[in-house]
């Protein structure tokens, strides 16, 4: 199938939080960008501006830190679109239940099964009080049955989070979790991009490759 006869889905993980710098568990918490991550959030704006076929529709996560990212990218094509982000709760990030707002790196020393699953397979993810990796995957394929682009040379844009990236990236490549972990797949760094073009007819993935639109060292 021809460039012109596919669809794309862009996937973009938020800007840099205080949580990300300070390597805590942000999860479904309402944590705002932080001024690296703003500035972040304006070059990936400035990266899909540019591109030779913007997104036309932008969806993003109900989190803060997802939907000022987003705003940015809407601001960044208002020049030639404008267009309205719509938020949805089904692309939020993984809930960590009880670890949120905790040190990663004194969870994953407390807790060896978590450190199993962080490590090892996310599929295994499941932290007390909070989500499964499953029950991710599902709410962000029952997004993506709903949303995903389907008229040949359609764009739309989805502003996510890095673990539920990863949960709808590994389901649409058929890739299994612990394979992506292991091969570094889908690792998304704050403020970067995913492309993906689909067959508009059936949603199926026919290539991807990754961006990192947004990055700031530091």
């Amino acid at each position: 199938m021809s460039a012109a006869g596919t669809a794309t889905l862009l996937l973009a993980r938020h800007g840099r939080t205080a949580y990300n710098q300070a390597g805590l568990i942000q999860g479904s918490s309402p944590v705002p960008l932080d001024e690296t991550g703003l500035e972040q959030a304006r070059r990936l704006a400035a990266h899909i501006a540019a591109l030779e076929h913007p997104p036309t529709r932008i969806w993003s996560s109900d989190l803060l830190r997802a939907e000022q990212t987003a705003a940015a990218v809407a601001e960044a094509l208002a020049k030639t679109l404008r267009l309205t982000v719509q938020t949805d709760a089904r692309l939020r990030e993984q809930n960590f239940g009880e670890y949120e707002g905790r040190s990663l790196k004194e969870v994953l020393g407390s807790d060896p099964e978590f450190k199993r699953a962080w490590t090892g397979d996310p599929a295994l993810l499941h932290p007390p009080g909070g989500e499964s990796f499953a029950q991710v995957t599902g709410r962000l394929l029952d997004w993506f049955a709903e949303a995903r682009p389907r008229q040949p040379g359609e764009v739309i844009l989805a502003v996510s989070h890095g673990l539920a990236l990863t949960a709808l990236l590994c389901a649409l490549t058929r890739t299994p979790p612990r394979e992506a972990w292991t091969d570094r797949l889908f690792q998304h760094v704050n403020a970067s991009s995913t492309e993906l073009r689909l067959d508009p007819t059936s949603g199926q993935v026919l290539a991807y490759g990754e961006v990192q639109s947004g990055y700031l060292n530091g």
